[in-house]
């Protein structure tokens, strides 16, 4: 009698992975993750960099219709973006600059009127501080331990930082200006011409979706800044402008960009207006914004092939927040993007 078995005829025998093959795959997604947040340094350039390349490689081959040498097209993009990123900067950077200087005074001002909110609460905890004097609990000595400040802290991130943005922005402009040369590699690697024209495709899928994604994306942000600017504006709240230039780079984030947001214009409002309810109407204003942009702009200008699951991109989102951060927040969506095309 033979052993083993029998084969199932159609099925290849290794079409069912068993338990030693699940423990090999969950052993090689804990060391990618462990390699992906232990070399946060060296991955995050390259995926962001890779990243652009893909986002800005529609426009390098338009501009090439036009005559125009990969190379040169390359320096055109990064002219034109760096150019309206510095124009961002700079509209902002004279408010930003006084908001700072004057920021000690503004988080007293705002601190006394959030502890005015909250005084109703205060009765509590003087009742429940009294209970604890009166059943004897002696308050526990508290060690106190000098942590750096901030500006310690920036300064020691400062050059990392600024190291990973020229190595990103060096190698997203060498992947543009190489022109059509990645797409010869990757269909000069694979086997089989059915294989090389998948590989091609998935790549040309992910440039188009990635591009109508960020273009997108920036050109309904840009809409919400020029609204939340109008409605800091017309309830009298400082730096309209800022507000504006604030509201379009949070809205990048998912989900805690605009909370972000519908925090500042609240405590903001706290400190200028007269009340709290007076506080809360442009804040409500905000939030009916962005809800209006999340759930009928977006889904219409993206269409139904960008659109994602909501849990899969909240997940998505947590998973790169954590392990690269900020940088992981902005990248969230992008790869996400990327893996639904593959």
């Amino acid at each position: 009698m033979p052993s083993g078995d029998p084969a199932i005829p159609g099925k290849p025998p290794d079409a069912d992975l068993g338990p030693s093959n699940w423990a090999l795959i969950g052993i090689f997604l804990i060391m990618a993750f462990g390699a992906l947040s232990v070399a946060q340094g060296l991955f995050v350039p390259l995926v962001t960099a890779l990243m652009l390349a893909l986002v800005f490689s529609p426009v390098r081959r338009a501009l090439g219709f036009l005559g125009i040498p990969p190379v040169f097209a390359a320096s055109l993009i990064f002219i034109v973006g760096l150019g309206l990123l510095a124009a961002l900067i700079y509209a902002a950077s004279g408010t930003l600059a006084a908001r700072i200087e004057n920021a000690p005074e503004l988080m007293e001002r705002a601190e006394r009127e959030v502890r005015q909110l909250l005084g109703s609460v205060q009765p509590v905890l003087d009742a429940t501080e009294k209970i604890s004097e009166m059943t004897g609990d002696q308050a526990e000595e508290a060690v106190l331990i000098r942590q750096p400040g901030l500006m310690s802290l920036a300064a020691k991130a400062t050059p990392a930082v600024f190291g990973e943005i020229i190595i990103t922005l060096t190698l997203a402009f060498f992947l543009i200006a190489s022109g059509d040369l990645f797409y010869e590699k990757l269909v000069q690697i694979m086997p089989t011409f059915k294989d090389k024209r998948r590989a091609l495709q998935i790549a040309r899928d992910i440039e188009e979706q990635l591009s109508n994604y960020l273009f997108t994306i920036s050109v309904i942000n840009a809409v919400v800044a020029v609204l939340v600017g109008l409605t800091a504006w017309a309830f009298g709240l400082p730096d309209p402008v800022l507000f504006g230039v604030a509201a379009f780079l949070l809205n990048f984030i998912p989900y805690l960009g605009p909370l972000a947001g519908f925090a500042i214009m609240f405590v903001t409002g706290l400190v200028v207006l007269d009340s709290p309810f007076a506080a809360l109407a442009p804040t409500f204003i905000y939030w009916v914004i962005n809800t209006l942009e999340g759930q009928i702009a977006t889904p219409i200008l993206l269409g139904r092939r960008l659109q994602m699951n909501a849990v899969v991109v909240f997940v998505s989102f947590a998973v790169w927040a954590w392990l690269w951060s900020f940088m992981g927040m902005l990248l969230a969506t992008p790869i996400l993007l990327s893996l639904k095309v593959i």
